[in-house]
């Protein structure tokens, strides 16, 4: 629940002050100004930050991420975004005062550097009625410049408080413990430099509540930059199973779900795969394993996404060796090649008898159980969507089991040629 407080009240007003002076809060702004022109760049970008995310432990509570913002794939310098939240209840724990996210790209042309900033700040937190945490900051950088790529991770806590007493700052593989209500450890950082791209993340502060082990994890930064894009930004996914319906109880997915990186693979193909797939019980789903490849040169951009079912089972229905893929290339001229060529069907099979797959825009009714499509394919403007198998159960959830799901795009570089 999110509770806005009125702008002229003199509760706002505070917190509003306790923003501006938390640690760091300067730096923000500074890189708030910088970004002000827009410059496409080489690199691809990527920002987020939040300020609590809670998982619930032996208390049923979860919480998702409050002030939540971020720049997706980009490669445009210059960029600016913000998300300031008066306040937060965290539902049966407490609550949260003062959240301010700011996530920015920008360069200095004159330097040749170019960054991307993610920065959290949180005024307050308050647990339970008796722990109190204040200016709690994360701040997470990377940058390009003539020496390479660089990352910095910043975290910071003005103070921690507890019925009355003032406790002192935990260091690092050193946590505080307050007796009958926390456990605080100092956030985890982590990342990477090298000659192709750099990575920071960092949550300022992790709290365990007790005795119900619910763990809080507040002022969250991240940033990314990494060389690599000449002639598209790709956009893309594979899942193998998504149910979705009316009601909110019958929904479930995407599973499992693979993520194509915004530069592309450097023309490696990257896997996940599971043993399987629950969908609440109703429909047994085999192993399922996607694949994805994405690269590029100064003269196109190509590659794959893909997803591979072992099998099906529902009811009388049987369907094996289930694969979609989608398969897109980009031209630095603007031209763009799609198609699913390799996604496929083995064999559809109801009550034992093998059945024709259904061509394109027909389907196979299973009277009173589902309706069946094959091979469902919808061509965008930058690339192409495939799911091999779709499923319209008729016992009047109106769900939609999407089996085999291929997604992808490639959106043009914005590079000078």
């Amino acid at each position: 629940m999110r509770r806005f407080l009125p702008l002229g009240a003199t509760t706002a007003l505070a917190v509003a002050t306790a923003i501006l002076t938390v640690p760091g809060s300067t730096q923000a702004l500074v890189a708030d100004r910088a970004a002000a022109t827009k410059v496409k760049t080489e690199f691809a970008m990527k920002a987020t930050g939040y300020g609590t995310r809670v998982q619930g432990g032996s208390v049923p509570v979860q919480s998702g991420t409050t002030a939540y913002q971020t720049i997706g794939c980009t490669n445009k310098a210059g960029l600016a975004r913000r998300n300031d939240v008066a306040a937060v209840t965290l539902p049966g724990l407490g609550q949260v005062d003062g959240i301010r996210t700011r996530v920015n790209t920008y360069t200095n042309e004159k330097k040749g550097r170019t960054s991307v900033v993610s920065q959290h700040d949180v005024a307050k937190v308050t647990l339970g009625g008796q722990l109190t945490l204040t200016a709690v900051s994360s701040k997470a950088t990377v940058w390009h410049d003539k020496d390479g790529f660089h990352k910095k991770v910043e975290t910071s806590i003005g103070g921690i408080r507890a019925g009355g007493d003032t406790f002192p700052i935990p260091t690092p593989n050193v946590p505080i413990a307050i007796p009958g209500l926390a456990t605080i450890y100092l956030g985890d950082q982590n990342g990477y430099a090298n000659k192709e791209g750099a990575y920071a993340a960092g949550n300022a502060i992790k709290v365990v509540l007790e005795p119900s082990d619910t763990v809080i994890r507040i002022a969250h930064s991240a940033a990314k930059i990494n060389r690599g894009v000449k002639v598209g930004r790709f956009r893309g996914q594979a899942h193998g199973t998504q149910v979705d319906a009316l009601d909110e109880n019958v929904r479930s997915g995407p599973n499992p779900l693979s993520y194509m990186p915004c530069q592309g693979t450097a023309g490696k193909v990257r896997e996940k795969s599971v043993a399987g797939v629950d969908l609440a019980g109703e429909i047994v789903v085999g192993a399922v394993r996607n694949r994805q490849m994405g690269e590029q040169n100064n003269k196109r951009a190509t590659g794959f996404e893909e997803s591979t079912i072992a099998g099906i089972k529902l009811g009388p229905l049987q369907i094996n060796a289930i694969k979609a893929r989608a398969n897109v290339t980009r031209f630095r001229d603007g031209r763009i090649k799609r198609n699913a060529n390799g996604t496929t069907i083995g064999e559809i099979v109801v009550d034992g008898e093998s059945q024709a797959i259904p061509p394109p825009g027909q389907a196979l009714e299973i009277p009173g159980l589902l309706r069946l499509e094959a091979n469902v394919v919808e061509k965008t403007r930058l690339g192409i969507k495939v799911t091999a198998v779709r499923l319209t159960l008729l016992d009047g959830t109106g769900a939609t089991v999407n089996l085999g799901n291929a997604r992808l795009e490639i959106k043009p570089s914005g590079v000078k040629k």
